[in-house]
């Protein structure tokens, strides 16, 4: 068995991520000639002389292969976008009425960007609305992995930091293994003290209520092996190979979030919440997403003072007080809804 990390509750490493799909990550237009138009080059051109455009096949079909968006409605050449939910985005701000912000999306000058959706989907976020009974999911904001109504979703909360590093969990063997170590338990064993070493002046976030034995990884490198694309430039899973970049001097601790569980929902159980209106489904870029990584992953549970509020007077030696846990959230929360273009208390009108 492999070993545990502990704390107040035991956390083992998850090396090998959940099986998430794969995302499209670009709209691809193709031509293709069809049955007619190929009887119609025959009759022109003869029975085994080939047309101009058959002679430059592959050429025309390399073109074809590229993602390609068009603006007949703006007076600007076609550009290409290789993000189809950038496109999406571009035609949500032209339907608003923000012209500005829909031709800096066309010209790739916009990188950050957040909307509404009427449905949720794989990678958009889930913004919680302000309701009574939310427990531990108030203020949070939640990275879709997986959805699909007939078979649940899952996801992971961006927002939820607590006050360990990883470096104040400690490993002990497995009870199942007790007495009993194989190679494969030693080897296991080795492969996560390899993990915690490297993350050990990390901060611990909570993913979610589900499985809080399995820690998980968010981060934004291509070259992690074993992670999975969420969405283009955002991957989920991987820790082995992160911790391996992290020991070689290749990546920065700094650059992964380590996420203890996960948030789940069983089939049509998101949906039934999205009808209680606690849910907001916010799509947002890639740029938006890390944002709210980087501003979690600034939290300093060392520096962290738990006697501070932010109406307590100035103390002596104490020029910048880390915020709290709750401020970390909220400070999250607010910025995908003010990306959104959605003020706070505007939510009860949603």
């Amino acid at each position: 068995m492999a070993a545990v990390i502990t704390a107040q509750m035991p956390c083992r490493l998850a090396c090998r991520p959940p099986a998430y799909r794969m995302s499209r990550s670009a709209l691809v237009c193709r031509a293709e000639a069809g049955n007619e138009e190929q009887r119609e080059a025959e009759r022109q051109f003869g029975g085994d002389a080939q047309p101009q455009w058959q002679q430059q096949g592959q050429e025309q079909h390399r073109f074809a292969e590229q993602p390609m968006t068009f603006t007949p409605d703006l007076d600007f050449p076609p550009v290409l976008v290789q993000d189809w939910r950038a496109f999406r985005a571009r035609l949500v701000a032209m339907e608003g009425g923000q012209t500005a912000r829909a031709v800096g999306l066309q010209l790739g000058r916009e990188e950050r960007w957040a909307h509404l959706l009427a449905q949720p989907e794989r990678g958009c976020l889930l913004v919680a609305r302000p309701r009574p009974g939310l427990g531990m999911f108030a203020n949070t904001v939640i990275l879709l992995l997986e959805h699909e109504d007939g078979e649940g979703s899952s996801g992971l909360i961006l927002n939820m930091p607590t006050p360990l590093l990883i470096n104040n969990l400690g490993l002990e063997e497995d009870i199942a293994g007790e007495g009993a170590a194989s190679a494969s338990a030693s080897a296991a064993r080795a492969t996560d003290r390899a993990i915690a070493d490297a993350f050990r002046h990390c901060p611990l976030f909570i993913g979610g209520p589900v499985t809080k034995n399995l820690l998980h990884v968010l981060h934004g490198r291509r070259d992690v092996e074993g992670a999975l694309e969420i969405i283009e430039g955002v991957y989920a899973g991987g820790v082995e190979a992160a911790s391996a970049l992290v020991r070689r001097g290749e990546a920065s601790p700094k650059e992964f979030m380590l996420l203890s569980g996960y948030s789940g929902w069983g089939p049509w159980q998101l949906q039934a919440e999205l009808r209680q209106g606690t849910w907001l489904p916010v799509a947002a870029s890639q740029a938006v997403i890390m944002d709210c990584l980087r501003e979690s992953l600034a939290w300093d549970p060392a520096a962290w003072d738990p006697t501070w509020h932010p109406t307590a007077p100035p103390r002596m030696g104490v020029s910048n007080p880390m915020p709290n846990t709750e401020d970390v959230k909220r400070q999250c929360w607010q910025r995908v809804l003010s990306r959104a273009g959605i003020e706070p208390h505007m939510l009860g009108m949603l």
